[in-house]
């Protein structure tokens, strides 16, 4: 029984690394998964953008727009973004081509324990096809 003497309190000690550990991967996989996410998230909302952008008829009002709905669509999904930046680009010609580019900051404070910074900027593209048969004017 000597040899067991010596070994006291280590599994409390292996227990607490073990629960560090683990605190540190589900960390890590939340940071992720949120990049990941409203990386996914923006890429949707700058298609939809792309999209509401195509059907107008004048750039001035393609970009409020454009953003109108980037904003609505984030808002949606519940991303959080700060900083949003909508840019639209291209002819409102019928048969050309309209892309919005969307760039947005997330929030990542409460996962810096992991290593991820304060927070990082996702963006996101979406292309939308002018219609060649407009109708209205």
């Amino acid at each position: 029984m000597t040899g067991y003497a010596t070994d006291r309190g280590s599994a409390s000690v292996e227990a607490a690394i073990a629960v560090v550990a683990l605190l540190g991967v589900a960390f890590f996989l939340v940071g992720a998964l949120r990049i990941v996410g409203t990386g996914s998230d923006v890429d949707a909302a700058a298609r939809a953008g792309a999209r509401a952008a195509a059907s107008q008829y004048a750039t001035a009002h393609a970009h409020a727009v454009a953003t109108e709905v980037v904003s609505g669509a984030l808002a949606d999904r519940g991303v959080a973004c700060t900083g949003l930046a909508v840019s639209v680009s291209g002819d409102l010609r019928a048969g050309s081509v309209v892309a919005v580019e969307v760039s947005c900051t997330v929030g990542l404070g409460d996962v810096v324990v992991a290593g991820f910074p304060g927070s990082r900027t996702v963006s996101g593209r979406g292309v939308e096809y002018v219609d060649t048969v407009r109708g209205g004017r």
